[in-house]
């Protein structure tokens, strides 16, 4: 809040000493007439020969104040006039040490960002934010290096102008930096796959999927601290995010609500229900030339009916139109689906497909009907 600050000198006529005011008295007689009004001396002689005994309280500091009008004024200017000039000069000379004096005066914002910070020079942050970004870092995941560029640093920062204090505030986001862990982690993140076992009818089992451990990042908490406290020293930055193991299970069909098994060498296809087998269908699934992929997956897309198109192993296009029940399985066009250009004798003899599973549109309906969104489905030799 800014203070007006009263001069202390006064310059020509520009500042007016208030006149006296003159106090009359009415007589109570006149004997002789009135020659000449009175004097000032003849008023202040008459003021003093005024009884005090009946008037106000305050009536005779009051007259005082009237007789010694001018010499009151002036003093009253001296005192508030010298007040002034200290108030004002104390606070001049704040505001130079605030410009001076910075070691004393760089204050933190009212609410600080949480988390490591810096102070800089306002003329020197871009150097500063140059140095900090542009520091070796290295960092591994589960012993493999992983590549930190420079946008992704400077992505961890946050920077306050204060231009009224010529300063800057560098703040490490610990929040930013752990979201760059996690994806430089994504890679290194793997699902295990169950291995799946089926017993069938004869007593006998296989399996039709076999086990796969999965992998995932430790906790990135101290990685992520250790980063943030050191990156505001620009001297170089090391961390490793360690990488654990995740082991398979061994299920069966009843730990799926739902399960499509297609074995692509005797071309058959079961469907299982909370491990119950309802249904056993012959298939054709890819020839030798264009096979049907290994593995287990599930149905993320479902159309009624769709032209397919696509190129044959000779590289010359095909187009089948109006291919009813598809169960999409695997993205690159692999489904499960009717197939109407085929004779019935075909399923379960011949593989010719581009890699898919097909079969007669009246069992692909059956299928279609039966399998939601999200079915597994096994295909195995």
């Amino acid at each position: 809040m800014s203070r007006a600050i009263i001069p202390n000198v006064v310059v020509g006529n520009e500042f007016t000493l208030p006149q006296p005011k003159i106090r009359m008295t009415t007589p109570v007689a006149a004997p002789q007439p009135v020659l000449a009004a009175p004097t000032l001396d003849d008023v202040q002689l008459d003021f003093e020969k005024v009884p005090r005994r009946g008037r106000a309280f305050f009536t005779y500091p009051l007259e005082v104040f009237h007789r010694y009008s001018v010499g009151a004024f002036a003093l009253l200017f001296l005192v508030v006039g010298s007040s002034a000039i200290t108030v004002g000069g104390a606070y001049q000379s704040a505001r130079i040490t605030l410009a001076t004096n910075s070691s004393n005066t760089l204050r933190i914002p009212a609410q600080p960002l949480r988390g490591p910070n810096t102070i800089v020079a306002l003329a020197s942050t871009g150097e500063t934010v140059q140095r900090i970004i542009n520091q070796p870092l290295s960092l591994t995941v589960g012993g493999q290096p992983v590549a930190i560029n420079a946008d992704t640093i400077k992505s961890w920062l946050q920077v306050v102008a204060n231009h009224k204090q010529g300063v800057a505030y560098i703040h490490v986001n610990e929040t930013a930096i752990g979201k760059s862990l996690d994806e430089a982690a994504t890679p290194f993140t793997k699902a295990a796959s169950d291995q799946v076992t089926v017993t069938y009818s004869d007593g006998s089992s296989s399996v039709i999927a076999t086990g796969k451990n999965g992998s995932k990042v430790g906790d990135t908490t101290a990685a992520r601290q250790q980063i943030a406290q050191s990156l505001l020293g620009a001297k170089g930055l090391q961390a490793n995010l360690p990488v654990e193991s995740l082991a398979f299970a061994a299920v069966t069909p009843a730990a799926f609500d739902k399960l499509i098994e297609v074995n692509v060498v005797s071309k058959q296809m079961w469907l299982y229900d909370k491990g119950a087998l309802t249904h056993q269908y012959p298939i054709s699934a890819g020839a030798a030339a264009t096979p049907t992929p290994i593995g287990q997956f599930k149905i993320y897309s479902k159309l009624a009916v769709q032209d397919m198109k696509g190129f044959n192993a000779d590289g010359s296009k095909y187009l089948q139109p109006h291919v009813r029940w598809i169960n999409y399985f695997l993205p690159g066009g692999y489904a499960v689906h009717g197939n109407y250009w085929r004779p019935q004798s075909w399923f379960g003899a011949i593989n010719s497909s581009h890699g898919c599973v097909s079969l007669p549109d009246s069992q692909a309906k059956e299928v279609y009907d039966w399998a939601p969104l999200g079915t597994t489905v096994i295909t195995h030799a």
